[in-house]
């Protein structure tokens, strides 16, 4: 049998504060954000028609809209990054929403993004079924993603668009198994104008504010979120 020699307690004090020192170390270095992170706030709003109340709401992963819905989205980077925003119809045409033409897809921190700019927002249709927003923001260009889009915009056979429309769709989702992260991003309300997300501020029926719903994400150099709605 071996005997354990025993420690004296001073010692085993000194060892203990040592550990948890290191531990909130360790802790105080994960949960701060690294070179390598990118930081944005986005928010997405609807615009509900007068039969639903006329209120700004924030869409969601999984969103219910009916038709005359509208729809706006508000990014703002901290951090220099690419910004791309495609949208995918119920009725399967794929559109790629941001950037335009030859517009680049990095934008400037502090740079604030209205799609659609100014006082515009998409309507709903007249066409139920399932709509779909791809919101991705990555800190290195995606250039195979780019491409994709620019060719995508001159084709107007519609079996060439659906063919390409799948390859958009496939790259989207291998870049996703490619930047797969062992943990979630970061998303936390924001004040913006003395406001908290979900609380809406004074402003005019027709062009209603919704940076007040924004979010704030922190992620290790890629984010991606589909946003599907459920469009009656």
């Amino acid at each position: 049998m071996r005997y354990l020699t025993r420690m004296p307690l001073r010692k085993i004090a000194l060892l203990f504060a040592i550990i948890l020192f290191g531990a909130s170390t360790t802790t105080l270095a994960q949960n701060r954000p690294s070179k390598s992170d990118i930081n944005f706030l986005y928010a997405f709003g609807a615009h509900m028609k007068p039969q639903g109340g006329g209120k700004v709401v924030p869409v969601q992963t999984e969103s219910t809209l009916h038709s005359g819905d509208r729809l706006k989205l508000f990014f703002e980077p901290k951090s220099d990054l690419n910004f791309y925003l495609l949208h995918l119809s119920s009725q399967g045409e794929l559109t790629p929403l941001y950037p335009l033409e030859a517009k680049p897809a990095r934008v400037a921190p502090g740079t604030q993004v209205f799609i659609p700019a100014g006082n515009q927002w998409f309507e709903l249709d007249a066409h139920p079924g399932q709509e779909k927003f791809f919101l991705i923001a990555a800190m290195d260009r995606l250039e195979r993603l780019e491409e994709l889009c620019a060719r995508h915009a001159t084709l107007t056979n519609t079996a060439d668009l659906q063919s390409s429309a799948a390859a958009i769709l496939n790259e989207i989702k291998q870049l996703r198994q490619q930047y797969q992260q062992l943990t979630a991003p970061a998303e936390k309300p924001v004040r913006i104008g003395g406001s908290l997300r979900g609380q809406q501020s004074p402003a005019s029926p027709v062009d209603p504010d919704i940076t007040p719903l924004a979010a704030e994400v922190t992620a290790a150099g890629f984010y991606s979120r589909t946003f599907s709605i459920d469009h009656r």
